[in-house]
């Protein structure tokens, strides 16, 4: 997930995309990789060797994020919720996320309030402005509750 966040976040920024780099340690029946990523100018070397390439990119992109982004995805970025959870679910073989959206209110100053369903489960976004804000919120709050 930390490369998909990664990306994500130098799009947002307006940054050059990450390019990852692998070193390989170790007989080919048990090589371990480590991954260096460079995002705008700057090197990340992940801090492990892992047993595959992907798991070192993204020990590498972990890294990156955690240096760029010390706060975690900044509030502006919340959209990115709504492709996580979708992949978690694809990863964990669930089904797709459903949204639900109700309206409350004066017509002048709507609130959205939307649930999203994963697996039998709800899970209540906050209130908000937007249909789609609210939708972000509450995958938000089911992506944070599923990856614990």
């Amino acid at each position: 997930m930390y490369k998909n966040r990664l990306q994500t976040y130098a799009q947002k920024k307006n940054i050059s995309f990450p390019i990852y780099s692998c070193e390989r340690e170790g007989p080919i029946h048990a090589s371990r990789f480590k991954a260096r990523v460079i995002v705008d100018g700057k090197t990340f070397d992940a801090a492990e060797y892992c047993n595959t390439v992907k798991e070192a990119e993204h020990a590498a992109a972990k890294v990156a994020l955690n240096s760029l982004a010390p706060d975690g995805i900044v509030e502006d970025d919340l959209g990115i919720y709504k492709n996580l959870l979708q992949e978690l679910a694809q990863k964990e073989g669930f089904k797709l996320p459903r949204y639900s959206t109700v309206t409350n209110g004066e017509p002048h100053m709507l609130v959205f309030v939307s649930t999203v369903e994963i697996e039998g489960c709800s899970f209540r976004g906050p209130q908000s402005k937007t249909k789609k804000q609210a939708e972000m919120g509450a995958a938000k709050v089911a992506y944070n509750c599923l990856r614990e």
